[in-house]
Parts: structure tokens; C-alpha cells; sequence
């Protein structure tokens, strides 16, 4: 009797052990390279040998500042802007306002898949703290001092659109490196959280993850005659020229000021805890100034990206698909906005897709009219680097997190690719949502 009692114990805990959430979804996990891409098509050179000129200056510096200075929605910070020491209060309410109502929207369930409490939501907008304020708010400069996380209101909690789509946090807005010019006007209830705005886009930081420092050295860092470019992906980042003392990583397109140099690392100004110090990043990870804005080179940034992991809003510091697009022409010193919608607004229009256009059709279309290396490709929710024609069919670069097939039971199977990957456009064809060819919207170029 004993026995029995023993098994049907160790029966009833294995089965409470394994069991899976019924709220959870199956996925599947996606090949190593997606149908219709061979080897060589995940390479640059492919694709470079087949561009008609891929050595031709598509913009010079100047052309790239003018065009760049029109395409920051938020905050026109460069080394030629006119700083104020005070900005509207009215504006920072109605952005805050703007945000809350957003993550409204969206953040409809914790990460346990309940339904996110009116009391949660009443607890984020009290520590937004809207009523503190004032009528001019008064501005401090300042940059992450690490891969800043920027969020839609001050706080973090994972609220999620679906039930446990817990990869896809509505409150992280952004991710931010060290280094990128930030203007602060309003602090958290609880003074954890400050409120601000890059070049790019608004949100929430934490306290902790930012210095400030007076207007006069936010200046003269943006002003430093010549900057350090990094190249690659990640990039570390050392705290002495023997490179043994780690301080953190920085991502493709980060500029620091240049402070001097030895034989392999470049002697860097970088912001820590309030104030600026010296680091050391290799040679091999970067340069001195913007690499210049050819095919070619947006070919061999684009392919540095191959495989990086897909992290929505930035999450853990990896690169979702509009980051991805804004940190390759980063290393051309082009500041585009960082939401996939704005950067086909601020981008030139080649053609707006209509809904009675047929695949072959929209393919055709972006055969004939995109540019490989500087078209991008939007859609709802989604965007990628046009890079050329094979095969009669395009293919784009792009990070994405997955992609959806029939299955057997009418229901559609969804497959996790989670990283930066080369494909065709008729990727997800067959499933509910539509082959990405069917789903375009807008196709444009950066020039």
C-alpha cells in the first residue's frame, strides 16, 4: 500500500512538474538559413558583386548633416545646436500623457498572463508625477553611462499585447549606449526615473543608468574636432590601454570623442557617473570619423549584423528591426528616427504599395524602382534593408523574431527565428497574417 501511495505521489508531482501552461503558445524552432538563401547569400560580397555601382558616394558629410538634421523628431542635438536651459512644460505633459495612453494600448497583461490591474496603471502615471510639473521645465544634459534602457512610463514591469508574449515588453521603448547625447527636463515621483529625449526618440531612464554634466562640457563633447566610429555589432570598451580592465560594450555607429591613440586602441572620452573619462577602444572595432556612404560599405555593416539576436525595443542590448536599420547607417553618421514608421516618413518615398497590387507584382515593383543597400522595405510593425534581386525574386536583410506557416489543423505554426537573417519576401506565405510581400507598405530610400 505503501508503494502505491509512493508512485501515485511521484506520479502526480512529475505530472505538475512538466506541466506546460495552457495560456502558453507552441513554437517551433526556425532552420539555420531560411528557405530559398544559399551560403553565398549570406555573405557581402554576394551582394556587392551584383550591385550595379557599389562604390559610388550616395551623399557627401555635408549632404548627410543637412539630411539628418530634418530627420530628429525630437531633439535637434548636434554639434552645431543651440542649447536652451529650459523647455516647455506644457510639451514634456502632453508627451508624458502621450506614452501612458500609448502603453495603454498595448501593455494589456503581465508577464503570468493576467490582465494588467487599473490599480497598476493608476501606480505608473502617479510616479510620472504630471502634476510636478512646472510651467519651464529646466534642462540637464547628460548620456548613459551604459546600454540605457528607455521606457515608456517609470517603471519595470513587462506588460505584454498578447497573453505571455512576454519577449515583447510594451515598456521598453529603446535601449540607448553609452555616449548618446540626452536631454533631461522631468524626475519620477519616486526620483529613480528621469524623463527625456535623444535625437531620436523620448522616453524614461533610469536614474542610474545616466549622468548629467553642465551645458559647457555637454558642448564640448558634442563639438570634439574628430570622433571615434565603432564598426561593429558590439564593440568593447576598456577602461586602460592594456585592454585587461572591462567597462562595457558599445554598438555599431557609437561616436566618442577622440582623445589620442596607441598602437592598437584608440584613447577615448566616455561619460561615467557624472562626469567624463578616458577608455580605450580597439582599432580593429572602429575608426576615426563616418565611414563614407557607399553600398559597399552599407553591404559591409549590414553583414556584421548577420545572426545578432533579436531584442524587441532593444531589450538586453541586442537590436530589434528598426535599431538594426538605424545603427547600420549610424556608421555614416546618418541619424534617422527610431520607430520603423518614422523612418519611412522621414525617408525618400520610391512607392507606396496599393492593396490590389499582387505579389509578383509588388516584387516586380521593388525589382525595378529600390535601390539595394539604401531602400527600405516597411510594414506594419515590421522593417528591412532592401539588398538586391536574385532569381527574379528581392531580398532584404532584417531582424526578426519569427514567422508563421499553415498547419495541419487550419491553425497557423509559428516558427522563432530570433536573430538577423537574409531572406525573400514571400517568407510567412500562406499564413493568416500574409506573405511580407502582401503586407508592405512603403518602399524608400535613404538619400
Amino acid at each position: 500500500m505503501k508503494l502505491n501511495l509512493s508512485l501515485f505521489l511521484l506520479f502526480y508531482l512529475s505530472l505538475n512538474l512538466f506541466a506546460r501552461n495552457p495560456l502558453e503558445p507552441t513554437y517551433y524552432a526556425a532552420p539555420p538559413r531560411l528557405a530559398g538563401v544559399s551560403p553565398e547569400m549570406n555573405t557581402a560580397g554576394y551582394w556587392i558583386a551584383r550591385h550595379p555601382y557599389p562604390d559610388s558616394l550616395i551623399m557627401t558629410s555635408k549632404q548627410i548633416s543637412k539630411y539628418s538634421s530634418r530627420t530628429n523628431p525630437y531633439a535637434n542635438i548636434s554639434s552645431t545646436s543651440t542649447f536652451s536651459t529650459v523647455f516647455s512644460g506644457s510639451t514634456v505633459k502632453s508627451q508624458i500623457k502621450s506614452l501612458l495612453s500609448t502603453l495603454s494600448g498595448t501593455g494589456k497583461y503581465d508577464s503570468t498572463g493576467a490582465k494588467v490591474s487599473q490599480a497598476l496603471r493608476d501606480s505608473l502615471r502617479r510616479n510620472a508625477n504630471i502634476d510636478g510639473i512646472p510651467l519651464r521645465c529646466k534642462v540637464r544634459f547628460g548620456f548613459p553611462i551604459t546600454l540605457a534602457r528607455q521606457r515608456l512610463a517609470p517603471g519595470i514591469v513587462n506588460l505584454n499585447k498578447e497573453v505571455l508574449d512576454i519577449e515583447f515588453d510594451e515598456m521598453q521603448n529603446s535601449g540607448y549606449d553609452i555616449g548618446t547625447p540626452t536631454m533631461f527636463y522631468h524626475t519620477s515621483k519616486d526620483g529613480k526615473w528621469v524623463y527625456g529625449a535623444c535625437a531620436t526618440s523620448i522616453g524614461w531612464y533610469l536614474k542610474s543608468e545616466v549622468c548629467f554634466l553642465s551645458q559647457t562640457e555637454f558642448v564640448h563633447y558634442l563639438s570634439a574636432a574628430q570622433k571615434v566610429v565603432s564598426l561593429k555589432a558590439r564593440a568593447d570598451i576598456w577602461t586602460n590601454a592594456e585592454a585587461t580592465k572591462y567597462l562595457t560594450y558599445c554598438r555599431m555607429g557609437t561616436a566618442f570623442p577622440l582623445l589620442g591613440e596607441t598602437e592598437l586602441y584608440y584613447r577615448i572620452q566616455i561619460p561615467v557617473k557624472d562626469s567624463l573619462s578616458i577608455a580605450y577602444i580597439a582599432k580593429e572595432d572602429a575608426r576615426i570619423g563616418f565611414l563614407p556612404y557607399t553600398p559597399r560599405n552599407v553591404y559591409k555593416q549590414a553583414f556584421k549584423m548577420l545572426n545578432m539576436p533579436y531584442g524587441w525595443g532593444d531589450t538586453e542590448g541586442d537590436y530589434d528591426c528598426s535599431s538594426l536599420i538605424q545603427r547600420i547607417f549610424a556608421s555614416f553618421g546618418i541619424s534617422i528616427p527610431r520607430n520603423g514608421l518614422q523612418q519611412a516618413k522621414a525617408t525618400k518615398l520610391l512607392h507606396s504599395f496599393g492593396a490590389v497590387e499582387k505579389e509578383a507584382k509588388r516584387d516586380s515593383i521593388i525589382i525595378n524602382k529600390g535601390i539595394p543597400a539604401i531602400s527600405l522595405l516597411r510594414m506594419n510593425g515590421h522593417i528591412m534593408l532592401y539588398i538586391g534581386e536574385t532569381g527574379g525574386k528581392a531580398y532584404a536583410l532584417h531582424d526578426t523574431w519569427g514567422f508563421r506557416k499553415p498547419g495541419d489543423n487550419g491553425e497557423n505554426e509559428v516558427y522563432v527565428i530570433n536573430r538577423t537573417v537574409v531572406s525573400d519576401l514571400y517568407l510567412s506565405k500562406g499564413s493568416k497574417k500574409g506573405s511580407l510581400l502582401s503586407r508592405l507598405t512603403h518602399l524608400t530610400a535613404i538619400r
